[in-house]
Formats: structure tokens, sequence, C-alpha cells
């Protein structure tokens, strides 16, 4: 069973000014740049002052600025703010955007951005929420019905793939008209606009369910029925969780590159194909993970550790073997290492696009293979090195001492020299060695056995007297 989280939501920060600018260092102020965990994503558009930030903050616990009744009705929310929930079961956290209101009087007749803000909604959101006045629901123009218009026309025109949003309205302060009356008069009023659009265009008719799926919802006024306002906001929450939770997720980490690509093509009016956006995305944040990951590893002190341990080891030439602790255990912390940051960019990436994540981890592999194989390499020349100078002394002690090879045992040293090169395998990373280089030792020591039989039958050979020539 979860537990339930006691998390607060983050403190809003800016996503795009109301100039249109997009600001990226929401990563830090959110703390999304090591998110790793998918977030759902819901966003609340509607008319100016109607209380879509009190929506959001009696439903989702956040903070958002809100309207002072004192200073009279005006625009509170300027450009587009986001924070980041946690989810009341513990799992996913979820990314809050609330909205510039449309139909302010601040910008006029301009209405571009509103129309840009919506369609960014709409494509970024698992959920998107549109805040209504239950009385303007049988209005032609008002309401938020022109701002809708306008964004099924652009969303028709520009989005080259199909995506289901889930779409919730939400009627404020409703009236004695039966939910299910509001509800088919609104579904109806989004069919006809939505068929007019598609008319318009000259386009193959598409149903308006194979993209979005209609949610209306109820609330009582805010002021005059706070108790039942809130008490009704709960259960709205909790369905509004379970929608958003069915829909596709996007890394935490990586929302604020797609929301910025996003918003890039919405402003230059470029088709937005999201699954190819997604892929891109994907691939940029793989990159950084891996570069990340291979950073850390250069850093990493039980690598450099033992890199150092190596390289001062294999520095001393008449030094013979290697250090039992660093022999032993060589193969074995250094996969150690291997492992710990390959999981850790697995773990990191593990919700991105698959191609993208094998493409950077091959290249995070290979950047680690660079690391490790020099270290390795200078290590078992080192063992071989050592392993013959030892063969060679204990022959030439023997044939010093008995003119004979009879106890020598070449086996004894190959076989030795096996177990370090076993040791220092690095099996992850398929570093291993042995078979080439016992190959090549026995040769050696093949050959040198032949070297050292000659000088023990030269040294059986009868000397002779340089003057009389005679045998001695």
């Amino acid at each position: 069973m979860k537990m339930l989280s006691t998390e607060r939501p983050s403190k809003p920060a800016l996503l795009i000014s109301r100039n249109g600018n997009f600001k990226t260092d929401i990563e830090q102020h959110l703390n999304l740049t090591t998110d790793s965990s998918k977030a759902a994503v819901v966003s609340i558009i509607g008319i100016q002052s109607t209380g879509k930030s009190t929506l959001s903050n009696c439903v989702f616990k956040t903070a958002f600025e809100v309207m002072d009744e004192n200073k009279g009705m005006a625009q509170t929310t300027k450009g587009i703010w986001m924070t980041k929930c946690p989810s009341p079961s513990g799992g996913s956290p979820i990314l809050v955007i609330d909205t510039e209101g449309s139909d302010g009087c601040e910008r006029e007749e301009d209405v571009t951005f509103e129309k840009q803000t919506a369609l960014f909604s709409l494509v970024v959101s698992n959920t998107v929420i549109m805040n209504m006045k239950c009385d303007n629901v049988n209005l032609h123009n008002g309401g938020g019905w022109s701002l809708l218009r306008t964004v099924f026309e652009v969303m028709i025109r520009k989005c080259k793939t199909r995506r289901k949003v889930n779409l919730v309205f939400v009627l404020r302060d409703k009236n004695g008209v039966p939910l299910h009356v509001l509800e088919k008069q609104l579904v109806d009023g989004l069919k006809k606009i939505w068929e007019e659009t598609f008319k318009r265009q000259a386009l193959p008719k598409a149903a308006l369910e194979k993209y979005f799926q209609i949610k209306v919802e109820t609330l009582p006024h805010y002021v005059h029925q706070e108790d039942a306002f809130r008490e009704e906001v709960g259960r709205l929450k909790d369905r509004i969780m379970h929608w958003t939770r069915s829909g596709e997720k996007i890394p935490a980490s990586g929302f604020v590159g797609l929301a910025q690509k996003i918003w890039c093509d919405i402003k230059q009016e470029k088709d937005l194909d999201l699954p190819q956006l997604r892929i891109m995305v994907s691939g940029v944040r793989c990159e950084e993970i891996a570069d990340e990951k291979y950073k850390s590893f250069r850093k990493d002190e039980s690598w450099t550790k033992i890199k150092e341990q190596v390289e001062e080891r294999t520095k001393i030439e008449k030094q013979v073997g290697v250090s039992p602790e660093l022999e032993l255990h060589f193969g074995k912390n250094v996969s150690k290492i291997w492992m710990k940051y390959l999981s850790k960019y697995d773990a990191d990436t593990q919700h991105y696009h698959q191609t993208k994540r094998d493409e950077y981890k091959r290249r995070l592999t290979d950047n680690l293979l660079k690391e490790i194989e020099p270290i390795y390499q200078s290590l078992v020349k080192h063992m071989y090195q050592a392993t013959l100078q030892m063969f060679t002394e204990a022959a030439l002690k023997e044939i010093e001492k008995t003119h004979a090879l009879s106890t020598l045992q070449a086996h004894n040293f190959i076989t030795k020299f096996k177990n370090q090169l076993k040791d220092a395998a690095i099996r992850p990373a398929n570093l291993d060695y042995k078979i080439k280089l016992v190959a090549e030792i026995k040769s050696e020591m093949d050959k040198s056995i032949r070297s050292f039989q000659a000088i023990i039958e030269m040294l059986k050979q009868p000397k002779t007297d340089k003057n009389s020539g005679k045998k001695l």
C-alpha cells in the first residue's frame, strides 16, 4: 500500500513571460534537472478573472498568485507559470501550469499570445482544465468559446500526429440547470465548432472523441458557498488525478526541453510533430545524462585511487610482481565502478525513448572503455613481464646450482599468471586478455627453455686447454 505524500508543491516559477520569452532556468527553480521520474502535466486555461489560479490552488494545493478583489478586476497571472506537485499517492509528480487569462483588456485586440498559450497547453498536457462560468455555456463567442474555436483550428492544422487529451470543463458557480443538460449543451457546442473547423479547412472528418476525452464538472460559488465548494473540490481532485495518471507521461527532467521546442515551433507557426519532438528531446537528455555520468566516473575517488595505484606500480621497472591487494581485487573493484555508472545511466534515462537510450549508452560505454582499457592493459602487461622475469630468474638460479632444469615447472608460473589475469578481468566491459596472453607467455617460456637447455649443453661440454688443445 502506497503512503500518502506529505510533500508540498514547489513555489511557482515563470515558464514563459508575457512577452513570449521561454525561461529555461525554471529547471533549477523546480528541481527538475535530476528528476527522472515520469511526470503528468495539467494546465488550466480560461477567461481572465474567473478564478483559474484559485481553482488550481484549491485542487492541487499550489500557491499561484490570485486576484486581490480590493484592487478591482484585473489581470493577475501574466505569462505562463508552473509548479511541481507531489502525487497524493506518492507516485509520479504532476506539473501544474497556470496560464494568463484570455479576453483581458491589458492586451486589447491582440489575441496572439492567448491563442499560442491555449495551443501550448493542449499540446504539452495530459489534462487541460477549461475554467468557465455555468452561465456562459450557451454563449456563442463569450466564456472562452472563441478561444476554443481558434485553438481547434490551429491544432487541426498544425498537429501532425493525433494525441488524445483529457479536456475537463469545470463550470463555476453552478445554477439550477442539471449537470446532464449542461454537459449536452457543452458537448454539442464543441462538436459544432469542431465540424465547422474541418469544413473550413476542407479536411476529412475526424471525430472530436479521437482527440479529446471530454469531462464536465460543476462547482458551487467559491465565496457564497465556500464549504460546499471545498468539499466538491476534494472529490474533483481525485477524479482529475485518475484521468491524468492514465495518459502518456514524460520524464520531469525532459519536460522543459520538450516544452521549449514546442513553444518555439508554435511561435514560428511550424507543424507540431510531438512524437518526433519527444525523440529529439530524448536524444538531448540522454546525451546530457551520459556526459554527466562519464564526468562523474572520471572524478570517482575509487577509480582515481585504483588508477594511481596501477600507474605507480607499473612505473617501477625493476619491481617484480604487483601488489597482491591490487592484483586480487582490480577486476572486481573496477567492474563494480563500471556497473555503478551504467546502472545510474539506466535509472536516469528509463523513461526516455529506447533508441536514444541505447545510442547514448553505447557512447557512455565507449567513453568508459577508453578510460579503463589503458589501465587494464598496463596492469596485465606488468603482470606478464613480472611473470617472465620471475621464471627467468628461477631458471638461471637452478642452472647455476644444478646445471639442469629438472625441478623447474613452467606450468606453475603459467597457472599463477592465469589466476592473476582472472582476477584482473573486467567482465562487464569484456576486458579479459587471458587466452591471448597465456598463449603468448607459453610461447615465450618455451623459447626461454630452449635457450636455457642450449646453455646447459654448453656447460656440459668438457673444457679444453687453449695452448695444448687437450681436454681438461
